[in-house]
């Protein structure tokens, strides 16, 4: 039987590895409202100066997750997950004091090493701290901070910068050091870790292919196409040949056994296509509001919040029924609701915000309280070695995800700027994608290791 103390330190180190992880995804989010005053602060620099705050952030996070998660799983969870906080605080303190543009981005960029660091191993850390009947509700309580983090940016962004932009910087000092403080007073020392040596080449086809990927979608609506659809072959040309690598390495950065269960399989291609839809339907919403209802941005962002909050309360309560059904019925029950927060502001008709923006928002919240957990479960199906390097890879789907919804969202409201219909036509059509990736019939190798027993194996 389990002690109170030990279920206790289980929860502890849940509320550790989520804390790192609210900061982590925080800062994805929570710069975007912060970029025009930004580009006061630092003029004459322009608009696409001034992105690169946010860009470079999430172009290196997406490029490093996978190395990291190899780092960690080879030389230890506890320590790189430490290592990587301690990084993060000391960049976000250079952010808060950066005197010039360079600085800042280059400040970002360090944040985004250890943010690359933090988010793969919180959630290996999370799931070997619980039994396996417990994981499905510890799952949903991680994936339920990732959601507030998300959806709460831009409005704590708002709030801080109405002060000053430093402070959406300085805010994650002292919540960093407390988290390293508690961390290396809760976080297990023992853990299973991978054998062998770092994949070099591996290492550096990984960086290649994601990092010229996610700067072509990212730069896809401000730089010409002649600049773009070269970097975007080579990043496809890259992730050919680091597929080509795993299939040869004896032990290849991302080991090759991982997609051998179709769970893990399908629960990539599931992060990537919720993650492309819910990029969309943010970004969609948020530009309606400010756009064409002309809405303040700080009221955009509280618009939205109704989402992130549902989401928080929702999460824990489907990670507890996740446990109970598996995966598949958890993103059966999710995917029709994320479609009909798409529904809605697609058949709505006016600018009444209780008609149209609050009801998608509040399916959105419940649809990611389902959704999420069970995506991101599928970690646990990966052998105890790997979990970190599994969870990397799950991260890494959700950035190309965002980064293809945002781009494409960019496109075509460039195109046609009152062309939102297409926002959630998109939104509709991951949701029928993510639900797709519930259908198939469970493999034998996926059956030996349910998700709710996660890495037990």
């Amino acid at each position: 039987m389990v002690g109170v103390t030990d279920t206790a330190r289980r929860w502890a180190v849940l509320a550790v590895v989520s804390a790192a992880q609210f900061l982590a995804i925080l800062d994805l989010w929570v710069v975007n409202i912060a970029l025009p005053a930004l580009g006061r602060d630092f003029a004459p620099a322009g608009l696409a100066q001034v992105s690169w705050i946010l860009n470079g952030y999430t172009i290196v996070l997406a490029a490093l997750l996978v190395p990291a998660g190899q780092l960690a799983d080879s030389y230890g969870r506890r320590r790189a997950f430490l290592a990587g906080l301690a990084v993060f605080g000391a960049a976000s303190l250079g952010c808060a004091l950066a005197p010039d543009l360079p600085v800042l981005v280059a400040c970002r960029v360090v944040q985004a090493v250890g943010a690359a660091v933090v988010l793969p191993t919180s959630l290996g850390l999370a799931l070997a701290a619980f039994p396996a009947r417990q994981r499905g509700a510890a799952v949903g309580t991680w994936a339920a901070v990732g959601a507030v983090a998300a959806g709460s940016g831009p409005v704590l962004g708002g709030l801080l910068v109405a002060g000053s932009w430093r402070w959406i910087f300085l805010v994650g000092v002292p919540l960093a050091l407390a988290a390293l403080v508690a961390g290396r007073a809760v976080l297990p020392r023992t853990e299973v870790v991978r054998a062998g040596r770092l994949d070099v080449r591996g290492v550096l086809l990984a960086l290649g292919a994601t990092g010229l990927t996610c700067t072509a979608l990212t730069e896809a609506a401000a730089w010409p196409p002649a600049l773009v659809a070269p970097l975007l072959a080579g990043g496809l040309g890259l992730a050919g040949a680091f597929a080509v690598h795993l299939r040869r390495h004896p032990d290849p950065v991302v080991p090759p056994r991982l997609f051998a269960v179709r769970a893990f399989r399908t629960g990539v291609l599931g992060v990537a296509a919720y993650y492309l839809g819910f990029a969309t339907l943010l970004l969609g919403t948020t530009l309606l509001l400010t756009g064409p209802w002309h809405w303040s941005v700080l009221r955009a962002a509280a618009g939205i919040a109704p989402g992130p909050l549902v989401a928080g309360l929702v999460s824990p309560v489907a990670g507890r029924l996740l446990a109970r059904t598996g995966r598949r019925g958890a993103i059966l029950v999710g995917a029709p609701l994320f479609a009909l927060a798409g529904v809605v502001p697609l058949v709505a008709g006016g600018t009444t915000y209780a008609v149209v923006v609050l009801p998608s928002m509040v399916l959105w919240g419940v649809a990611n309280g389902f959704l999420q957990p069970a995506l991101f479960a599928t970690a646990g199906v990966v052998p105890p070695g790997d979990l970190a390097v599994g969870s990397a890879v799950l991260a890494t789907a959700r950035q190309l995800g965002s980064a293809v919804g945002v781009a494409l969202l960019v496109a075509v409201l460039g195109a046609r700027p009152a062309a939102f219909g297409y926002a959630w036509l998109v939104v509709v059509g991951t949701a029928v994608l993510t639900a797709a990736t519930a259908i198939p019939v469970p493999d034998r190798a996926a059956s030996r290791v349910r998700p709710s027993e996660g890495a037990t194996r």
